[in-house]
Parts: structure tokens; C-alpha cells; sequence
């Protein structure tokens, strides 16, 4: 087929028929509402062939299909923003599909799953520069070192600021491979999501990545994943030692070749001030009790970790490690140690022992520290709180009435808590005599002064009123010896009876 660049579709596209330029109706369809700029056409997928497909997206790649006219339509496009391209199928003119997409600036999502052809992917480059809203960009075919370093040519071309997303996966990258593309992720330190999963990397491209991510300074980076690489516990110090001063939220580490004691770089970054990591997926990682319990402590007074991911029948874990993950949650040796477990952390693996399920429950619910505190020790040592006196006092009653309160009380635990705050109670006062007494002593004094202000208050309120009732008689006084001197002076006693009946009678007449 002859090579057609964009001014050769441009010149023949008002006369085109759709049905002469692709091999099946459907294809047709989707390149007349691309045409009509419909708006239902927000995504288009790339296939060679038309098995099990029931959505009107899909573009069944076969021979009559010149691609080329495909390309011109997308880069006509307003309303396209998903291109997912995952086979050429039989159609001509890559380049000019490609020369067309070049043209597009309505795409937010790009997916290549499948080789080029011997296009270089370097002439997508005006296409990562001229548009505006790519937000992610995905590659999942086997990438050569030639096509790595054209897509590292890309992406260090310049910073494209809407670029959000990067999934590069199952590309068995290699090493080398993945050298080339990290380097080139230093123009965009914008970069939220990097899904780096299958591409055979070790320790140099661990090491390539902890470059780029201390060269972005502060990091935007929120979820990086590394999954089904060859990392060891190198690979994963050099990893750490690059997101200490990320954003990172998730971190995906599974099918890897991580010990339990290369788990030790992770523990002292969970102490960090920085950490704010949610998720860790260890799925497939035979790091063992050791490994357990080097998590276990360098959880312990982390905030951030919610979710930790393992299978416990490929992690090696014996009861030994599932003590210290119990631990990590409830500490039962004081109540201080209880309060200052963790509180966070929502679910550990999978299958997990009953006592950690009813911690990790716990902590699912609001006041978690409170409810391990009582579900772990049935006689509070209040001895300890005696260095405040009676102040904590109500605060370990309000306890008492919230966990009464709570969903995760059941009958017997409503029926024995009233003793239990009772036994509190009495405790505080047994240990504090002489404060409990001065306490009594000083709330009479402060309930006596509060009844006196109330009285003195109402005494005010009193006085107030019979001047205001004083000065309402006078005024009345005042009206009416003004009134007597209209009428020409008071009258006597008889005269007034006189004077007040012949008014009624008129008034009666009337």
C-alpha cells in the first residue's frame, strides 16, 4: 500500500464512503460518528478480531481497513479521550495512523499493547507535545532496547505537565531497558502513578529509580508499583532511600526476591515523619517470623498503613509471627502500652488468627484505643492515673458509657460494664482520700456559691421590677391629677358618686 501522509486523507475526506474504506459495518459506524464529532465516541479499541465483542468501541483491525483514514478521523476528534490499541490486525498505513493521532488533542488516555511494526515511537513525539490533556500512558507489549530508548527519547524530550500516569508493564524491560526510561522520568517529577509490574529489573534499575525520584526533590508520586521484578533487598534499600521524600500512598512489592531482613529498610522508613504510605503489597514474598516481626516493629506508632497485603501459606508464617502482628495491635503488658498500639492499620494478609481479626475489627471503629483497653484489661490498675488526680476521673467514666454504647457491645458486655465503672470509681477514691474528700468538700462550696449568684440574680430582677411598677403608679398619680384640674377640681365623696353614676346613664342611653 502507498504511503499516505495527513493532507492525503485531508484532501479526500468530504467525498469519502465509509463502507470503501474499512472491511465490516461496525468499523464504518465508528468512523462516521468520529466524523459527525458524536460525543458517545470517547473511546475506540484496536483489535484483530470480533470474538465475544458486545460494545460498539471496538475496531476489528482486518484487511480493507486503511488505518490511515482511522488516524485522520481520531485527529479530527474533539470528543475522543480513550485510544487503546491492542492489535494492527491486518490494516496498512501505521504511519499514517500514527501521523493522525499526532493530530489529536482530545485524548486523555493512551494504551499501546502491541509492537509498533517498525515504527519508531519517536514519531509520537509531536503528539506528547502538541497535546494538552494526556493524563496516562500505558505500554504492555515486549519492548526491545531499541523501542525503550525511543520512549525514553520521548519522555525526556521536555516536561508534559498534564502527564499524570505511567504504566509500563509486562515489557521485560530488563535492567538496561528500565535505565533508559528512569533517566528519562526526570523531566517529569508531575507524575502521581508509576506501574513499572513484569519488566525484569533488578538492583541497577532500583538504583535508576531512586535517582529520578531524589532528583524530583518533593515528589507528587502516590502510587508506585513494582511487581513480578527480581528486586532483592538491595534493589529495595536503594527503593527506599528514593520515596523517603514522596507522597507515596502505595507500594506494590510482590513476586519479588525480598528477605525478611531486607524488610528492615521499609521498617525504619514506616518511622519516618514522612511516611505516609497506606497500602504495601507483599503477595508472594517468603519473608517469614523474621520478616513479620521486623514489620511488627517498625509499624509500631505508624499512622499511615492501613492495608498490608500477604498470603500467610507463601509467607512462611508461624505463630511466632503472627504473636508479634498481635502485639503490634494490642500490646495487653499496661494499659500505656495498650493505648499506644496500633490503632490504624484496618487488615494484615489473609486467614489471619482469630485475635488479630477482633483487633483489626477494633480498629474499623470509632475509639479503638478505648476498646482494647476494656476488652484487655477486665480490672483497670487506676494507680497509674493518679498523677492527675481526679481530673481523668470523668474521662474514664465517659468511657465506660461509650463502649456501653458502641455497636461492638454485646448483652454481657452492656450487663458487666456498670460494675466495672463502679470498680473504677471506687478505686480512684480508695487511692485519693483525702482528694476525694476535698473534692466533695470543694464541689458543696462551688454548688453553694452557684445557688447564691442564682438568688442574688433573682433578687436583682426584683428590685428592678417594683422600681419599674413605682415608677408606673406615679406616672397613673400624675394622669389623673391632670385630669381632676381639666374637670375643675377634685370633687367630694358625693359629688364623685354623682358625677360617675350620671356618666353610666348616658353612656347607657347611648
Amino acid at each position: 500500500m502507498e504511503r499516505r501522509d495527513f493532507d492525503y486523507y485531508e484532501e479526500r475526506a468530504r467525498d469519502v464512503k465509509f463502507e470503501d474504506i474499512t472491511s465490516c459495518e461496525d468499523n464504518a459506524e465508528i468512523l462516521q460518528r468520529l466524523h459527525d464529532q458524536s460525543w458517545d465516541t470517547s473511546l475506540i479499541r484496536l483489535r484483530s478480531t470480533d470474538d465475544d465483542i458486545a460494545d460498539d468501541d471496538y475496531f476489528v483491525v482486518s484487511e480493507g481497513d486503511d488505518l490511515g483514514w482511522l488516524g485522520y478521523f481520531i485527529g479530527k476528534s474533539k470528543y475522543l479521550e480513550d485510544l487503546r490499541i491492542g492489535s494492527w490486525g491486518g490494516g496498512g498505513n501505521i504511519e499514517a495512523l500514527i501521523e493522525g493521532i499526532n493530530h489529536n488533542q482530545s485524548i486523555d488516555c493512551l494504551h499501546i499493547g502491541t509492537d509498533l511494526r517498525g515504527v519508531s515511537f519517536r514519531n509520537l513525539g509531536p503528539f506528547f507535545r502538541n497535546n494538552n490533556r494526556l493524563v496516562q500512558l500505558e505500554i504492555s507489549f515486549e519492548v526491545g532496547l531499541e523501542c525503550a530508548q525511543s520512549i525514553a527519547f520521548v519522555l525526556g524530550e521536555s516536561q508534559y505537565h498534564s502527564l499524570a500516569h505511567i504504566h509500563v508493564e509486562r515489557c521485560n524491560l530488563s535492567d538496561e531497558g528500565l535505565t533508559m526510561i528512569a533517566t528519562a522520568l526526570r523531566n517529569q517529577p508531575q507524575l502521581e502513578r508509576l506501574r513499572l509490574e513484569g519488566n525484569n529489573f533488578g538492583l541497577t534499575g532500583c538504583t535508576a529509580l531512586r535517582e529520578t525520584l531524589q532528583g524530583w526533590g518533593t515528589s507528587n508520586l502516590t502510587i508506585l508499583d513494582l511487581d513480578k521484578n527480581p528486586i532483592d533487598d538491595q534493589g529495595l534499600q536503594e527503593l527506599v532511600a528514593g520515596i523517603t521524600n514522596a507522597k507515596l500512598e502505595e507500594l506494590w512489592l510482590s513476586n519479588t526476591l525480598i528477605t525478611g531482613a531486607g524488610l528492615r529498610s521499609l521498617s525504619t522508613y514506616f518511622q519516618s515523619e514522612s511516611c505516609c504510605l497506606r497500602t504495601l503489597d507483599l503477595t508472594r514474598i517468603d519473608f517469614g517470623d523474621e520478616g513479620a516481626m521486623v514489620l511488627a516493629d517498625g509499624l509500631r506508632g505508624n499512622k499511615s498503613l492501613t492495608n498490608l497485603y500477604f498470603i500467610p501459606d507463601e509467607s512462611g508464617i508461624t505463630d511466632v509471627g503472627w504473636a508479634a502482628f498481635s502485639k503490634l495491635l494490642c500490646d495487653p503488658s499496661s494499659i500505656n502500652s495498650t493505648y499506644h498500639s496500633n490503632h490504624s492499620i484496618k487488615r494484615i494478609g489473609e486467614n489471619t488468627p482469630l485475635d488479630i481479626r477482633q483487633y483489626l475489627e477494633l480498629n474499623r471503629n470509632p475509639h479503638p484505643a478505648m476498646n482494647k483497653i476494656l476488652k484487655s484489661h477486665p480490672d483497670l490498675d487506676m494507680e497509674p492515673f493518679f498523677q492527675w488526680k481526679l481530673k481523668l476521673l470523668p474521662v474514664a467514666i465517659n468511657w465506660f458509657r461509650r463502649r456501653a454504647r458502641s455497636r461492638l457491645a454485646n448483652f454481657s458486655v452492656r450487663v458487666i460494664l456498670p460494675s466495672r465503672e463502679l470498680s473504677a470509681l471506687y478505686k480512684f477514691v480508695r487511692g485519693m482520700p483525702s482528694f476525694a474528700v476535698t473534692s466533695y468538700c470543694q464541689q458543696l462550696v462551688m454548688n453553694a456559691q452557684a445557688k447564691r449568684r442564682r438568688i442574688d440574680d433573682e433578687l436583682r430582677r426584683l428590685e428592678d421590677e417594683r422600681r419599674r411598677l413605682d415608677d408606673e403608679r406615679c406616672k397613673l398619680d400624675y394622669d389623673e391629677e391632670a385630669a381632676w384640674v381639666i374637670l375643675g377640681g377634685r370633687p367630694t365623696s358625693s359629688e364623685g358618686n354623682s358625677t360617675v353614676d350620671s356618666g353610666s346613664k348616658r353612656r347607657r342611653q347611648e
